[in-house]
């Protein structure tokens, strides 16, 4: 029964369906808990703070985590206790607060090589890699994401090694290696269908679309994104809407049409906004003064990369918020 309950629970977190997620991973919690198995107990907590974590219910989510923390570290179970670190971590940085978020990650990472495990390796090693990318330190972002790949393709992890492949994508793109960031997409996309990871598929087709635009794929940049935006309607992912919407822009304003490219960006501010997406109000405000500034509209255009700096620091992309400081005004 414990398996059955597992299994259900895992998948419906990977399909997106948050609340269904939440009541199995609880069912399993306490079913476990009456029949003393504590592993399975202590994981069906952190399940519970994932799906927490995505639906931006942080506070309930680190609670849980913390929760699982505690009774791993109480009954002596390293592993688990590692791993209730790491997703500590993760919610940690879901709200910005960096420092923790990586103190929290290095301990989760010496637990997990103290024990050997290869999996949790690589997850971690990808959540360093995450914080070491919008810091702006490129290489090191690269390496721990060869590492998430190693360390997952040892543990069979597919998941990790999906994300890997992602945010090397987004790390190529940054650095303009277009090419070779279409191939780390594509990986992540094959990965993502084989496995059925269907809110990782929606930020996979979406994000691909931004170095097929760069090399002139126009016509594969808007499959791309059509087949985006309808994973993300299927979810509910209101981050993969927001992203499919700001590079439809970009779409129109590479093809001229300026006025529909503003639409977009509009819509897309509108859907960061109501979420509280930071990150992805800050993209769409920087493409927005972008926009502006091809315009002509040099005063606007200022506003817009000055919200943006100020939308890349609260969502802790210092990196992003400085190359902005040092460029926009060149740019309006």
């Amino acid at each position: 029964m414990l398996d059955d309950l597992a299994d259900r629970a895992a998948d419906e977190e990977r399909q997106g369906r948050w609340d269904a997620s939440a009541l199995a991973y609880s069912r399993l919690f306490r079913t476990a808990l009456a029949g003393g198995e504590l592993a399975r107990a202590v994981n069906a907590l952190r399940g519970q703070a994932r799906v927490r974590r995505e639906q931006g219910r942080f506070e309930e989510a680190g609670e849980l985590a913390e929760l699982s923390r505690v009774i791993a570290e109480l009954h002596g179970m390293t592993l688990e206790s590692a791993r209730a670190l790491n997703v500590l971590g993760i919610i940690r940085y879901a709200e910005g607060r960096w420092a923790e978020a990586e103190s929290l990650y290095e301990s989760a990472l010496g637990e997990a090589i103290d024990v050997g495990d290869d999996e949790l390796v690589g997850l971690v090693c990808q959540n360093l890699g995450v914080l070491a990318n919008l810091q702006g330190r490129l290489h090191d972002a690269r390496f721990r994401y060869l590492e998430t790949i190693g360390a997952s393709v040892r543990s069979r992890n597919k998941d990790a090694e999906m994300m890997a492949y992602n945010n090397l994508g987004i790390l190529c793109a940054e650095m303009q290696e277009w090419m070779e960031a279409d191939l780390y997409f594509e990986r992540g996309i094959e990965i993502a269908e084989r496995i059925q990871a269907l809110p990782h598929l929606a930020r996979l087709l979406a994000n691909r679309a931004k170095p097929l635009v760069q090399v002139g794929e126009i016509e594969r940049a808007r499959d791309s994104l059509k087949r985006a935006e309808s994973v993300a309607q299927q979810i509910g992912s209101t981050a993969a809407l927001a992203d499919v919407h700001r590079l439809r822009a970009v779409i129109a304003r590479v093809e001229g049409d300026l006025d529909r490219a503003r639409s977009l960006l509009e819509r897309c501010l509108e859907l960061a906004s109501a979420r509280g997406l930071e990150l992805e109000r800050a993209e769409g405000l920087r493409e927005l003064g972008d926009l502006c500034a091809i315009r002509g509209r040099h005063d606007e255009a200022r506003t817009h990369y000055a919200a943006a700096r100020r939308a890349f620091e609260a969502a802790g992309a210092r990196a992003e918020a400085e190359k902005l400081e040092r460029t926009y005004r060149a740019r309006a």
